[in-house]
């Protein structure tokens, strides 16, 4: 009997798909289904970028369209609206807008660097939180839930970036980068992104530590040994954790479990990051000199290094920047993100802030140039690819969480829609009806963009589920 090459996949797709997998071969498997099927779709991608200490609205609004915002952009000596009364007028409701934003519609001074994107770019203002917040959104902003407390670090469920990074696996599903100059080991848990419930997920603070960890199997020099001692070490701990499985009793069983369970994970992670050397070689940076912890844009421009390797080589998918934390962060010739920049110690505000989100956009341009650059298909990686900007808490530093600003760059094939202005108009009365916008209607608009299930993501408040925006879709 003889089969032709559709057939051939489709048999070989529906036999894997029956066998377990690691993240590699899952990743394999899903381009032998799409070939099956015709379709030969590419991977999609997602950058998330979070900062602290709320997002202004002006920031990000196309100049001429200010009158669309729901307070006057006029401003202090010191950089605050005026009439601001200590940030309530940025509170107000952001009038309802859906519309195409002209191709000739110039974007912000602060976004200039995404400028050569413009056409890939949608805003969205006024977008509720769907949460309580104040200093912080911590892990309720990607996760669309409602912790006990504003400001709470509690994880309730699992983040969007992770949901995706599962759905679109590679060797390490999720590379998340992060600032924060109290963790001398260069591995933090910056309050951001979660697995699940009670499973926050560690961010790399440091370059030099990231690069050991994700690109040390191809290095010649220490960073080579030092990888090859941790996985030594990871070996022996989970053949040990083996041996004493038959000797303890079946409540202390199944915690070792986990732990074995995690170890296998890791070792079977850095087993399929070896299967891709010649990838990660191609790709590769050099290796970073260390960094002043408190020196934050050469942080965040390591950071970005990390993770243009990261998704040029095929390691991951899904990257999370989280470029600083509020109450540890300190911009160099600019000040504290808390006391500084949010209660207005700084000599002006605005100036600060202009500065800290244009050196965001720089690095957003960075990631996208290097993705325009590789041929993916009939286009380029940026064109299966989809970047977020906002703020871990929404309008300003001392948030109500009724306006999120944020920036999408990309349409991930073009599954999303472009140039898009959206506002939703919410009222805070609205919050038990249906077409009430909530920042987990965004991820469910991600979530129903790749095909995936969105009905269960998130803990809505007000108990309904969570809604793809049809205005941003394509």
């Amino acid at each position: 009997m003889s089969f032709n090459r559709r057939q051939l996949l489709t048999r070989a797709a529906t036999t894997a798909a029956a066998l377990p997998m690691s993240p590699l071969m899952t990743s394999v498997l899903a381009s032998i289904q799409s070939q099956a099927s015709g379709t030969n779709r590419h991977p999609l991608r997602f950058v998330f970028c979070i900062k602290s200490n709320g997002l202004w609205a002006e920031m990000i609004q196309p100049p001429g369209w200010e009158q669309r915002l729901p307070f006057a952009v006029v401003y202090d000596d010191k950089g605050r609206l005026q009439d601001g009364e200590n940030g309530k007028i940025r509170k107000q409701v952001t009038p309802a807008a859906s519309l195409e934003m002209e191709s000739t519609l110039p974007l912000s001074a602060v976004m200039e660097p995404l400028e050569p994107f413009r056409e890939r770019i949608s805003i969205l203002q006024g977008i509720n939180s769907g949460f309580s917040t104040y200093h912080m959104g911590c892990y309720q902003t990607l996760g669309a839930f409602q912790a006990r407390g504003r400001n709470s670090i509690e994880t309730l469920g699992p983040t969007i970036d992770s949901v995706l990074a599962r759905a679109f696996p590679r060797p390490v599903p999720h590379v998340c980068l992060g600032h924060d100059p109290n963790s001398p080991s260069g591995v933090a848990y910056v309050p951001t992104s979660a697995a699940g419930r009670d499973k926050p997920i560690p961010f790399y603070t440091k370059p030099k530590r990231a690069y050991k960890e994700l690109f040390g199997v191809i290095d010649t020099g220490a960073a080579r040994r030092e990888y090859d001692v941790q996985s030594d070490i990871l070996d022996f701990f989970a053949e040990d954790a083996k041996r004493l499985q038959a000797q303890v009793a079946a409540p202390e069983r199944a915690q070792l479990d986990r732990y074995l369970n995690a170890f296998e994970s890791i070792r079977q992670s850095r087993a399929d990051v070896a299967a891709i050397s010649d990838q990660l070689r191609k790709y590769a940076p050099e290796a970073p000199d260390e960094i002043e912890a408190n020196a934050t844009f050469q942080v965040g421009a390591g950071n970005t290094e990390i993770a243009i390797a990261a998704l040029l080589s095929g390691l991951t998918n899904v990257v999370t920047l989280r470029f600083d934390l509020l109450g540890s962060t300190s911009y160099e010739g600019i000040g504290g993100l808390h006391g500084g920049v949010g209660h207005g110690q700084v000599k002006n505000i605005l100036d600060a802030r202009r500065k800290i989100c244009r050196f965001h956009f720089e690095q957003m341009a960075r990631i996208a140039h290097a993705l325009q650059a590789i041929p993916e298909g009939e286009g380029t990686m940026l064109d299966n690819t989809v970047f977020v900007y906002t703020s871990d808490n929404g309008e300003t530093h001392h948030s109500s969480g009724v306006n999120f600003p944020i920036v999408l760059l990309g349409d991930l094939g073009g599954r999303l829609a472009r140039r898009r202005y959206f506002a939703p108009g919410n009222e805070q009365t609205d919050r038990s009806q249906p077409g009430y916008t909530r920042l987990g209607d965004v991820w469910a608009t991600f979530l129903a963009a790749a095909d995936l299930p969105y009905r269960e993501f998130g803990l809505p408040v007000n108990g309904v589920p969570h809604q793809p925006i049809e205005a941003l879709l394509a």
